[in-house]
């Protein structure tokens, strides 16, 4: 879509466009390189702690408000790798239930009398 600029506007606007790099800078202040940083900084942490690989995404809305202005939405999309829990040793009870408990095998204190 090409809208139309009045003649006389167009060098005056060009002299303040904002390339990608500049919008990331400058965007709210900065807010959104930094929250990017951190959110490089969670990927980074996770991928050194868990080995496995992680993506991290900029989706970046862009609407046009009813005054003619584009409105800019981004989002940071995270997807860390997650660290897997270790497994669990357990036996099956006959109702149902876990416990660490074998039941093939008798409790070494069944076989001393009681004091």
């Amino acid at each position: 879509m090409k809208l139309d600029v009045p003649a006389g506007r167009a060098s005056a606007a060009s002299a303040f466009t904002v390339n990608f790099l500049a919008l990331l800078e400058t965007f709210r202040g900065g807010a959104l390189l930094a929250e990017g940083d951190n959110a490089l900084t969670e990927l980074v942490t996770a991928i050194m702690a868990t080995g496995d690989g992680g993506t991290l995404t900029l989706e970046m809305k862009v609407k046009m408000n009813k005054a003619g202005q584009l409105e800019l939405h981004p989002h940071f999309k995270l997807k860390k790798p997650r660290r897997a829990l270790p497994i669990g040793i357990f036996y099956g009870t006959e109702d149902g239930g876990l416990t660490r408990r074998d039941p093939q095998q008798p409790d070494m204190l069944d076989d001393f009398p009681s004091r």
